[in-house]
Parts: structure tokens; C-alpha cells; sequence
């Protein structure tokens, strides 16, 4: 976006009707820089209407943490459920609407969007949990080795390595003996063989 730009209802730009008003104008210059608004508790509820629709969920958050010696429930509750529909699904707003409804009791919006987050966020930790735990357990099975008697050789699946095992009984250390080689396969990025 250019500098000083200001952005105008079309009805404005084409030269009809009257020119923007001041007010207008100053309502446009903070949408434009909202990432840089703090405390509003000074600013009418009406331009507050105007301005933090534009806001996304950090810019709000910001703002209302921001914002000292002022309630901007009013204003930013319709807010806070439009990204709690957004983030979680309408069928989310309507189990909590029948929930409060049920219950007898009231919340406001941006409260049940920072507890639900919590409790996504504790899932996601939960399942990521549970599945380290199963690479884990699942890499502890594969990595377990076969003895073979015969011949006293290990084969690890894990890697698909040779182990020896020492022959003396005192030591009884393992050895790598031979890993998978790497394929010999060579290409060729001009089109022709390669002679080795």
C-alpha cells in the first residue's frame, strides 16, 4: 500500500456527492494502521465499531489487553464470536449457546475462544505426545536383534547392519561389520551413460 493513500467509497472518488468527512477520513488512517493501536478507552464506542471489525484475532487481543479503565466487551463480543465460529466451526457456537443456555449462565466470547483454544491446544499436545510415545515404542521393537546361533551373527532390522558378536566370553562387545552399501546406481543429468 502507498503512503497517504485513502481509501474512498467509489461514490467519493468519482467526484458525486459531497467529499469524505474528517471523520471519515481519520477511521480510514487507523483501519490502515491498526497493527500499531493500543489502548482505545478514550475512543467512541461508534468509531470503535468501525475499526476493530478489521482487526484479526492478535490485533484484538492486543488491543483489549491494551486498553485501561474501560470495558470493550460491548463492542468486541459479536467480534470474538465471529473468530470463535471461524477458528472452531459453527457447530462449536451452537453447542455453546445450548450449553449457556442450558446451564443458566453467560460467558463473554473472547473467554470461551481462549478456553476452547486451550483445550485444542492440550489435545494437539496429548495426541503429539501419544504418537512420540508410539515412534518411540515401535523404534524400541525395531531395533531389537536376532541372534542367530550358528553362526553368532546379529542382524539388526533397524538398519539393516551385520553385528558380530565376540567370540570370547569375557567380552562380549558388538561389532558393526558390514552396513548396506549405497546404491551404484549413477545418473546422468546430460542424457548420456556414465563409464565407470
Amino acid at each position: 500500500m502507498r503512503s497517504g493513500y485513502i481509501h474512498l467509497p467509489a461514490r467519493n472518488r468519482q467526484g458525486k456527492g459531497k467529499p469524505p468527512s474528517l471523520v471519515d477520513l481519520c477511521v480510514q488512517v487507523a483501519i490502515d494502521n491498526i497493527r500499531y493501536i493500543g489502548n482505545v478507552g478514550a475512543t467512541d464506542a461508534h468509531l470503535l465499531e468501525q475499526i476493530l471489525p478489521h482487526c484479526t484475532v492478535e490485533q484484538l487481543m492486543h488491543i483489549e489487553n491494551a486498553t485501561v479503565d474501560r470495558d470493550l466487551t460491548p463492542v468486541t463480543d459479536k467480534l470474538w464470536k465471529k473468530f470463535f465460529e471461524a477458528t472452531f466451526g459453527s457447530h462449536w457456537v451452537e453447542k455453546v449457546v445450548k450449553r449457556m443456555a442450558e446451564n443458566g449462565v453467560t460467558y463473554n466470547w473472547r473467554q470461551l475462544y481462549q478456553a476452547r483454544l486451550k483445550e485444542v491446544d492440550e489435545k494437539r499436545n496429548n495426541t503429539v505426545e501419544r504418537i512420540a510415545q508410539s515412534y518411540k515404542d515401535q523404534n524400541a521393537r525395531e531395533s531389537s536383534c536376532f541372534l542367530i546361533d550358528m553362526m553368532s551373527i546379529m542382524i539388526c532390522r533397524k538398519w539393516g547392519s551385520v553385528l558380530l558378536l565376540s567370540a570370547g566370553k569375557q567380552s562380549r562387545q558388538i561389532q558393526i561389520c558390514t552396513k548396506v552399501p549405497p546404491s551404484t546406481k549413477k545418473r546422468s543429468f546430460c542424457g548420456g551413460k556414465i563409464s565407470l
